[in-house]
Order: C-alpha cells, then structure tokens, then sequence
C-alpha cells in the first residue's frame, strides 16, 4: 500500500517539474524547497550516530550535439502507474485531512522485486511555443551548436515502520510557492521586478510567510535560472495549500513547486528514536549547472534518520533541459525517475509505544521512561520517554527562535531518558547484589541474617529506610526491599560480596556499556578500581560497596540497561542482545539485513541464583512494595526502587520499578522511571508502580493474544534453547567450573599474601 502511495508521490512531482504559471489545468502543480532560511546548528551527536555516507551521485551526462529527440504523447499520455488517472492521483496520494487512519507496510521478510514504475509522459502545454501538439508524436530537430544539461531530481526518503507494518516516517508531497519566468524572454529588469514583487505581494496577502529577496536576487535567478522555479516562501503542506488553492489558481506567474518532505503519523510518539531530517544545503544560485538539485536533498540530522541516512536516502532521477544556439529552451523533460529510498523496520509495538507515553504523560509531571524488551529475542518492542517534541516542527526547517525554546527547556525534550539519560537504579539493583551473593556462596535462600535498624560501616551509619528489622532471608529481603541486608552481605560478612563481585555481576547483566542499539545510548558507570582512583583518588572503600548494594553511590545506569538485565534475570541462560531494527530493505525489496536473536552474555551458571531472586521479585507484587502494579489478568513481578539524585539542595527524587511477566514464564521485561521535581514526595511502589499497572492493562487484548500464542522455540546464535535435562547438566558444569576457579582465585590471593607477608618480615628483620 505504501509502496503504491510513493508512486502515486511520485507521478504527481514528475507531472509537475515542467515550470508553469498556475492555472485551472495546472491545478495539481507543486513548490520548490525554502532557499534562504538554512537550518541552524544542531549538536553533534556521537560518533556511533554520525551520518551516513553522502547520497549516490547524479549520473553525470556530457554535454553532446543532439541530431533528434523524440517526444510520446497522445490520449494515454495522462495514464500513470496502473492506468490511474494522473487528474485523480494528486488526491489519492496526499488524502484527506479527516482520515487519520495510519498507513501499514507489508514488513514481510522478502526478496522480491517491487512493481516496475511506469514511464511518466512529460508535462506539456499547448501555449508554449517550444513544444508541438502533444497529442502526436513530434521530432525536435536542434541545430549544430544545441547543447543539454541534466538537473537532479531528488528522490523520496524510504519509510521507517514498526514490527507490524504501521508507518512511522515516510514522505508526502508538499508545495513551495514560487515566481516562474519561464516564458519571460527578453524583458527590462523594471517588468521582472514588477512582476515578483507582485507575486511575492500575492502569497503574503493570502497569509503566506514570504523570504525576503533583493532586486539583485530576483534578477539574477531571471538571467540565469528563469527555467526554473524561484522560491519565495515556505514549503506548504498540501492541506494548507487546499485552503487557498482558487486564489493561486488566479495568480499570474505564481507557480507550486512539488517536492517531498518528511511526515511523521505519529506526531511526537517515538521522536526521539526516528529523529528528524533538514536540508543538506541551500539551493545553486547563478548559472545553471549539471546535476544541479532541482529543490534540496533532505539528510538524517538525528535518531535512525540520521544512522540510517544512507540506507533511507531515494535515488536521484535526473531532469534533461536542452537550448538551442540563442538560449532558448526546446526541450524539458524528465529523463529518469527519481527512486525512493529503501525502508527500515524497527521491533517496536507502536501501539504499545504510545499507550507507554500515555501512562507517562498522565502519571507523572511529565518527567519519565518506560522501556519494555522480550526476553528471549532482546528485541526493544516500547521505547518511550517524556517529555517529548513533534519532529515534524523540524520539517523542513525549524527557526532559531524555536529550537532556542526547545533546547532551553528545563524538562530536556529533545533527550531521551530512556536510552540517553543516565540515574542510580537504586533498590532495582538489589536483584543484582543477591544474584552476586548466591553466586559466590555467600548466602543461599535459607540463610537468615540478622537486619537490624542501621549498620555502621567505616565510620557511618547506614539506616534500614524500610523500617523492618529482624531474621530474614534474601527473598525476604527483596520483598521489603531491606537495605541492611544488602549492607551485610555486600560489605560487612565474612565473606562479603565485595565490589570487585559485584560490578562484575553488574556488567554481565549489560550494566555499564552500551546497549549496541543505533541510537547514541548512553553506557552508564560501574566502577572499577581505575576509576575510583581517577574520581577520587582511591579504590575502593567498604562505604562504596554498602551504597552500590542498594543501587546508589557511583553506579548511574538508563532505564533502557534495567530492563536489560531484568531480561537476563527473567531469561536466566543468557542475556540477549538488544535489537532496535528488525529488518532493512533497499528500493528494490530486497533484505540486506535480517534481525537474528543472539546471546551477549551466557549466564547458565547463575540460573540457580536468577530462580531465587524472581520469586522473590514475584512475591514482592503480591504482597511487597510492589503491590500497587499488581494486574488484573497475567501475574507480574518486579521489583521497586526510590533513589536520592542529582545536587543534595535540589532535593529530587526518582522512582523505580522493573520486572517481567508473566511470572511463571517470562516473556517481556520491563523498567518504569518517574523522574521526580525538586522536594516531591515519589516512591517506586506508588508512583513507578502506578505507571505500570495504568501502562499493562491498557493493552490487556493485544497483551493477552500475544501471551496466548504459542510461541516457536527461538534460536540464539543458530542454536535452539536447551531441554531441561540438558540445561541442568550445562548449569551443574558452569557452577563446579566456577567454584573451581573462584577456589584457585582464593589460593593465589592467599598465596600473594603470605609473600607479602614474609617480604614485609624479612626486610623489618634485616632493618
């Protein structure tokens, strides 16, 4: 369907290229791009979401001596693609204001071919005295010294769509209001002055905003280009156009330019993963010369327009002029066909996507993220941050006034908080301090630890902020979310954790590093000794291993890595690689890359330890701090998190809660953030808890058929998932194979002691 809408885009620009003044018949015609006012500046992104490479070159054509052109016309000559009526296309391909319903691709894995385009006749008017009746076939024959030249036709961009077809990027057809010389030959500068500034005058009084052009400009672009349109305002959409469309019919020597623009359906949904295109440079001005654009080529300026600019960007057509020996025009026509661009298809749910921004938006001041990814697959299926920005207000260009107010803007719309900003996971990161305790062995589920109120370590106190105290075992201690729990085993038993353990369980679940989707994500901190001696100008402290316990002191993390490593902790073999793109076509249909499940990391040895901690989890939304998210129609588990962030006069708060469902057999991972404002009251149960349930049940019926399908066995890496008996052989193997390993680690760290030890006694004793 969208493919068929791009060539209908397509039949009305190519009618259209030929200048003309507009007229009854020339109703359909189009505008050219906003020469004039150049996008400002925008910030550099990355390196890992630099640009694509430059767009392919127009073919070059020499400049030749024509002997004989041919021109086709007759009574089919108005045919299109299909035999549809080129009068009826414009409609059918920009449609109606009132229809908002979204436009699908078929996202179907396929080689095949699309439908060949169908030759476009030229434009031609019978008034013009270059060009014979059109409806015979008629022979311009040039003298010896008739030259040519060939201008760029740029071609649409491809479409960005989700998992379901559903379009979230393509182009449309929009209008530029011009002035066309094109018949003006041989005129005084007073009459084609006269004539502009009636012009621009025109479109002003009918509400158009208008460039301003010195006389010197007008009068240039008449000597040198007047067989090309002159832009003299904005790119107009086609429903603005409608409005006003009998004025311009009226305006002499009023022309609208076709050309393409960027469309985003879906508003502000997902903005900060598609990005947004601007124009890659002003129009030519002086003598016209090959491969010259016809209107701008648009690029990616950020998101995956940017990463996938190459791969979006269509294929110039190229439009032939010829000129006899006294420069004027006898022929104009389009000799090759633009081509759109190929298409991108992402793993998100856009109707989840939106209903996540919907929770956002009405549960918290506007400040948050929600991130949901599948367990086995790693594929990224909701995105979504508040607060966000409508990308089409950068198409085609934005003013500096209001990108100013948007980069200004204290609540950071244009930053995602889901991939790109960075916070303590807080209590969230308690799955990972008691994964890492059983790991090591230095606690199983039915060891019980006394938790008192506060645990002084190095000199400070550390408080119980969940008011319990008492015996209690790890699944307990997730369930009430108990800090002096965490303290003890991270920092104070014989063994503890340690921080070394601990950030090392940490950056096997995906803390720490970045994700590898295409987006410029952020990695986040897990420390090791380098940095702490570079940030603070020493290791590590018993202090430090009590605070990142409980998800605070150096650790900063994004809402997008949480939900990874809930997703290795709900999978409990591997942690999947993180997929953004599901599948990329070229113009032509065919796949050049094909989204295949793999395994970043193999945590078959923790699958012992990651069974204890989601029953803990699962218990904590049945009777915990989580109880607030729990669902009406699948069992969830989670865990919650409230965090102290940013400077300490600010007084701001975040709220956490991540988990999986369906609890007995997880199949999506999820983490909720609610990033509070200076001295407000939030919690993860209450409020990131709240965001969760309101953001589940309200795709109860899409959640509930996809949950109820029978799900294929999924192959990572080429390799299907293990049987239960293979399983527990692998998982028995990795843990005698770690134990072993950590036992040999034990042996030298003693050894390097004791020749410590005795180096230290033998130099006191020869002192």
């Amino acid at each position: 369907m969208l493919r068929t809408h791009i060539i209908f885009c397509l039949t009305a620009l190519s009618l259209a290229l030929t200048a003309q003044p507009l007229t009854a018949q020339s109703r359909d015609r189009a505008a050219s791009d906003d020469s004039g006012h150049a996008m400002p500046e925008l910030p550099e992104l990355p390196d890992s979401a630099s640009p694509a490479d430059a767009e392919e070159e127009v073919p070059e054509v020499e400049e030749d001596e024509i002997v004989e052109t041919v021109r086709l016309g007759g009574e089919d000559a108005n045919q299109g693609v299909g035999g549809v009526d080129q009068a009826d296309s414009y409609e059918e391909s920009v449609g109606d204001d009132e229809d908002d319903s979204p436009t699908r691709v078929d996202v179907t894995p396929t080689t095949s071919e699309t439908e060949e385009y169908v030759p476009l006749q030229d434009d031609m008017k019978a008034d013009d005295p270059s060009v014979q009746d059109p409806s015979r076939v008629t022979y311009a024959r040039t003298r010896r010294n008739a030259r040519t030249m060939s201008l760029a036709v740029p071609g649409p961009r491809g479409i960005i769509s989700d998992r379901n077809g559903l379009v979230m990027a393509c182009s449309e057809v929009a209008y530029q209001p011009s002035v066309n010389f094109g018949q003006l030959e041989d005129e005084s500068d007073a009459h084609i002055l006269s004539i502009a500034r009636e012009v621009i005058a025109a479109y002003e009084k009918l509400g158009l905003a208008v460039y301003e052009k010195t006389d010197e400009q007008l009068l240039d672009h008449y000597r040198n280009r007047r067989w090309l349109p002159l832009p003299v305002a904005p790119t107009v959409r086609a429903g603005e156009i409608r409005k006003i469309r009998k004025e311009l019919e009226a305006l002499p020597y009023g022309y609208l330019m076709p050309l393409y623009i960027r469309n985003y359906p879906n508003r502000e949904s997902a903005c900060h993963i598609l990005g947004y295109t601007g124009a890659q440079a002003k129009l030519p001005t002086g003598p016209i010369n090959h491969n010259d654009p016809i209107f701008q080529r648009q690029e990616g300026r950020s998101g995956l327009e940017q990463r996938f600019n190459k791969q979006l960007t269509g294929r110039p057509g190229i439009w032939r002029l010829m000129f006899d020996e006294s420069g004027r025009k006898i022929l104009d026509e389009l000799q090759t066909r633009p081509k759109p661009g190929g298409t991108v298809v992402t793993t998100l749910n856009m109707e989840w996507q939106k209903a996540a921004e919907k929770a956002l938006r009405e549960n918290t001041l506007g400040r948050g993220a929600f991130v949901m990814v599948d367990v086995h697959t790693g594929e990224i299926l909701v995105l979504a941050s508040t607060p966000n920005f409508d990308p089409n207000a950068f198409i085609p260009s934005i003013s500096q006034e209001d990108y100013d107010a948007l980069r200004n803007d204290a609540s950071n719309p244009l930053v995602s908080r889901a991939f790109a900003g960075v916070y303590p996971p807080a209590s969230t990161f308690k799955t990972v301090t008691v994964a890492a305790a059983l790991r090591h062995h230095i606690i199983t589920e039915d060891t019980y630890i006394n938790c008192p109120y506060s645990v002084r370590i190095g000199g400070h106190e550390f408080r119980n902020h969940s008011h319990f105290s008492g015996s209690i075992n790890c699944v307990t201690a997730l369930v009430t979310s108990n800090n002096p729990f965490m303290y003890l085993t991270a920092a104070v038993l014989t063994p503890h954790i340690g921080a070394h353990r601990l950030c090392e369980m940490a950056r096997r679940l995906g803390y720490g590093k970045t994700t590898g989707i295409p987006l410029p994500d952020k990695a986040g901190i897990v420390p090791d000794e380098a940095w702490m001696h570079r940030n603070y100008g020493r290791g590590f402290m018993s202090g430090d291993e009590a605070n990142m316990a409980i998800g605070q002191g150096p650790l900063l993390a994004t809402p997008l890595q949480v939900a990874h490593a809930i997703s290795g902790i709900a999978n409990g073999q591997y942690l999947p690689k993180l997929q953004l793109i599901r599948q990329v076509l070229d113009a032509d249909g065919n796949v050049v890359y094909q989204f295949t499940p793999t395994e970043q990391s193999n945590l078959r040895d923790m699958a012992r330890a990651f069974a204890t901690v989601r029953r803990g989890m699962t218990e904590v939304v049945a009777g915990g701090t989580g109880r607030r998210a729990k669902l009406s129609y699948v069992q969830n588990a989670g865990k919650t998190g409230t965090a102290q962030w940013g400077r300490p006069s600010d007084d701001c708060r975040l709220a956490w809660f991540a988990g999986f469902l369906p609890a007995d057999n997880p199949r999506y991972a999820y983490a909720a953030l609610y990033e509070g404002k200076p001295h407000q009251r939030i919690g993860g149960g209450a409020s990131a808890g709240t965001i969760v349930k309101v953001f589940f049940e309200s795709i109860a019926g899409s959640m509930k058929e996809e949950l109820a399908k029978e799900r294929e066995d999924i192959a990572v890496d080429g390799q299907k998932p293990l049987t239960p008996e293979e399983e527990a052989e692998l998982q028995a193997q990795a843990e005698e194979e770690a134990r072993s390993a950590e036992e040999a680690q034990y042996e030298q760290q003693a050894r390097e002691r004791r020749q410590s030890t005795e180096g230290w006694s033998e130099g006191r004793e020869r002192h």
